[in-house]
């Protein structure tokens, strides 16, 4: 595709972008343009890829056709009044910075065209899954580079309401930490109860990918996962007496309020980049 890729930072996610659409064909490498204040990264990056760099943001976006904003969100502020009125009308902005809102994106740009999305941990193995939002008029050209982008790191869904991506943040976005620390505490249980390491890391990392998977198959042919659960619990089983155990616990409530907890800090994030952008 003869379009222009630039980033304006070039962290973890920018470069799983970067290796993607190399990889994939989608993009030459002297048609990416990424920006970084770290001359040392800006070197790695262009050795590694043969791609082009820059201390300059603005030098990004005014050689681009789609520009990802994939700063820290601490910084997205200044960022965004750096190049507030530099960005052309015909670039597309895609900001992956957690809780930044559209409006607030428009306006601090003073530019019209952007959009939002949260990818994923297990992006970096083109495992992941992309939430991602746009207004409804969207140019079709616009569209098919954002799902092109999306598409080199694994599945992506576009929703309409924004509160959508919002609540992505906290479910796919910071759900790979929360399967992660299920996934070592189910280790440290079955190492407790006498199995060797070696047996209880492929055992749990087999099952929790099986299971996964077999979830999403039932769930094609309209099988709720509650429907799964009921079926390998007989009663008196040890099933049955280790989800009685997890109840006692309180598990579901705990794993609502974590993920709760995530989606009010990503709404903080949001709210505290508008006052930021309010002060004079």
């Amino acid at each position: 595709m003869a379009w222009r890729m630039g980033f304006v930072g070039a962290g973890v996610m920018a470069e799983v972008m970067i290796a993607g659409l190399l990889d994939e064909g989608v993009v030459r490498p002297e048609r990416i343009l990424a920006s970084n204040r770290r001359a040392s990264r800006s070197a790695e990056l262009r050795d590694r890829y043969g791609i082009r760099t820059t201390a300059d943001n603005r030098e990004v976006v005014a050689n681009s056709d789609l520009v990802v904003l994939s700063v820290k969100p601490q910084n997205l502020a200044g960022v965004l009044a750096e190049l507030r009125g530099a960005v052309p009308s015909e670039v597309l902005v895609l900001s992956i910075v957690a809780g930044a809102s559209m409006r607030a994106l428009r306006e601090g740009l003073a530019h019209d065209r952007v959009a939002r999305c949260m990818p994923n941990l297990p992006c970096r193995i083109r495992q992941g899954v992309s939430v991602w939002t746009a207004p409804a008029d969207l140019a079709e050209a616009d569209e098919t580079r954002v799902r092109t982008l999306l598409g080199v790191m694994g599945e992506e869904i576009r929703v309409q309401d924004e509160g959508h991506v919002d609540r992505a943040t906290a479910v796919n976005g910071t759900g790979p930490a929360i399967v992660a620390h299920f996934v070592k505490a189910l280790l440290e249980a079955a190492t407790y109860i006498g199995e060797s390491r070696t047996v209880a890391r492929e055992t749990v990392l087999a099952t929790v990918i099986g299971t996964a998977e077999m979830i999403r198959r039932a769930g094609r042919d309209g099988v709720h996962v509650a429907q799964l659960i009921d079926e390998v619990t007989s009663p008196g089983g040890t099933t049955s007496r280790a989800l009685q155990v997890l109840k006692q616990g309180r598990f579901d409530a705990v794993l609502t309020d974590a993920v709760d907890a995530a989606h009010q800090r990503t709404l903080e994030l949001g709210a505290r980049l508008e006052e930021a952008l309010r002060e004079p």
